[in-house]
């Protein structure tokens, strides 16, 4: 079977691609300087698509602006203009057919063209042709993202899949493929003779392989095609294509966390950022990148300023770990992520612009707006005026953080505003197709919603907009008593205040935008 072609006979399941969507890439290009298209009137090309699901996510939450999504596969295709007909989407198209037969004649610029998971499984001609249309496609303040397998990580990940395709040399049912390729590579890992280094190898890439489809498997580990890039390599091909590096779509990949402070005074001393990015994968052994960049033309800062945070919006889920007293106060005050994560700062301007983000969550608070809510904040305690010179320092220590982790997140659109669920709620049109066979959904707020429990997932798929609380009590009731992913005291929990916990999920289901306004 031709590999090209194969994605018919297996093709991917549904997934969305967060590092993609135009407010990420226009975030990172507002922090260096240049003036992007807003993603709430842009044009975006998405090749090699799939069956369209990350594509038709962005189209439906942003429907003044314009989508083209393209695939080699029918069947993907095909699944993706289903998808359209039944969300009635009038901002996109999907078209079959090969990029290497693609010309900015027949499709015009695009303000973002985007291709994940697609550069490293492709012939050298394809990638050839897909910078080629990037710079033929791209306006001139357009951005384009180009996810690859990069070393020098994927050393580790060439080794395990070399040996699962020589297992498999002789087997062509994409299935059996599979099954036989994991369960070679299951029998290596806890049977081999090295396990100080190659067996620890072996173990990380059986992990990885455990969070993994099979469809992903076969499509990403025993394909024909493979092909890893150093970072240098990659900004090679941009420069011969007459475009450059912007930065990766998740800016703290670039931050030196986690770092000692040998190798981060190792870096910093490398001056030309270029460099020190490659010395930083390095240091990393990175495995994969999602790069953007853009025209060659344009004129980069050479870091992002603390002054472009007044072009963007901030989100974060921090909240304070203890209660604090007064915020008007040099002490050292923690703050907890929602995933557990912790921080902790003595700036009081700081602290109160921390303290209203996360009393703001979901909600994207523009930068302006942020810290003169924290001025206010300090001001009611009693505290002097803030000066000039104090709003520039958090700005900066806001922007550091941002660039160092996901603790704070930096957005240049702001999703709708979240609503209050009606009587009887109802989960959007989008929310309600993704259901039908993911177990994830993509939010209005470009976060994608995991359902790992029956529970959460019965719950969505009864809001409806026929069913008020009290009728969500009297059917969930009798399934969550029933359900096998939950152990009894689980189930106990949830029965004794089902109201109060479906009162407290809807509520954050309006907060994320699940909801119909």
């Amino acid at each position: 079977m031709n590999d090209l072609f194969s994605y018919d006979e297996f093709p991917y399941l549904s997934k969305f691609f967060l590092q993609t969507h135009p407010d990420r890439l226009a975030t990172c290009a507002t922090l260096y300087g240049m003036s992007a298209a807003p993603p709430e009137n842009c044009s975006v090309l998405e090749l090699g698509c799939g069956n369209g699901s990350n594509l038709i996510a962005q189209a439906f939450g942003l429907p003044n602006s314009r989508f083209a999504g393209i695939d080699l596969s029918a069947t993907h295709i095909e699944q993706a203009n289903g998808a359209v007909r039944d969300l009635g989407l009038t901002n996109i198209k999907f078209l079959q057919m090969d990029v290497m037969d693609m010309s900015v004649a027949e499709f015009g610029s695009f303000d973002y063209i985007t291709a994940h998971g697609l550069f490293a499984w492709v012939p050298e001609a394809v990638r050839s042709k897909v910078l080629s249309l990037c710079d033929e496609m791209l306006t001139d303040s357009g951005v384009g993202y180009i996810s690859y397998n990069a070393y020098p990580g994927s050393y580790i990940r060439e080794m395990g899949r070399s040996m699962m395709r020589f297992h498999t040399r002789n087997i062509s049912d994409p299935i059996d493929k599979v099954n036989s390729a994991m369960e070679f590579f299951s029998t290596v890992t806890k049977k081999t003779s090295e396990r100080d280094v190659f067996g620890r190898i072996l173990e990380s890439e059986l992990t990885r392989h455990g969070n993994h489809q099979p469809p992903d498997i076969y499509h990403d580990d025993l394909s024909e095609y493979y092909r890893p890039f150093y970072f240098h390599e990659f900004n090679d091909l941009l420069n011969a294509n007459n475009l450059q590096f912007l930065s990766e779509s998740e800016v703290h990949a670039s931050g030196l966390q986690a770092l000692d402070e040998e190798a981060i005074g190792f870096l910093t001393a490398i001056t030309d950022r270029l460099t020190r990015e490659q010395y930083l994968d390095f240091f990393r052994g990175r495995v994969f990148r999602q790069t953007l960049f853009c025209r060659r033309q344009v004129k980069l800062a050479d870091a992002p300023a603390p002054d472009l945070l007044d072009e963007l919006l901030l989100s974060s889920t921090l909240r304070p770990v203890d209660n604090i007293s007064t915020l008007n106060s040099s002490k050292v005050e923690k703050f907890r992520s929602a995933k557990g994560q912790q921080m902790q700062i003595d700036h009081p301007l700081t602290k109160a612009a921390l303290v209203h983000l996360g009393t703001s969550w979901a909600r994207s608070v523009p930068t302006p707006e942020l810290l003169s809510a924290a001025a206010e904040t300090l001001a009611s305690e009693g505290g002097k005026p803030i000066d000039s010179e104090q709003f520039e320092t958090t700005k900066a220590i806001l922007l550091r953080i941002a660039l160092n982790s996901d603790l704070i997140e930096l957005h240049a659109h702001e999703a709708k505003a979240e609503v209050d669920a009606s009587d009887k709620p109802r989960v959007n049109r989008l929310a309600a197709w993704q259901l039908r066979d993911a177990n994830n959904v993509l939010t209005l707020l470009n976060k994608d919603l995991k359902l790992n429990d029956k529970t959460s997932r019965h719950l969505l798929e009864l809001l409806d907009g026929t069913r008020t609380i009290d009728d969500l009590n009297r059917e969930m009731k009798p399934f969550i008593a029933t359900v096998d992913d939950l152990n009894e005291k689980e189930k106990r929990d949830v029965l004794d205040d089902l109201s109060g916990w479906l009162r407290h999920s809807v509520d954050d289901l309006a907060r994320w935008r699940l909801f119909d306004a």
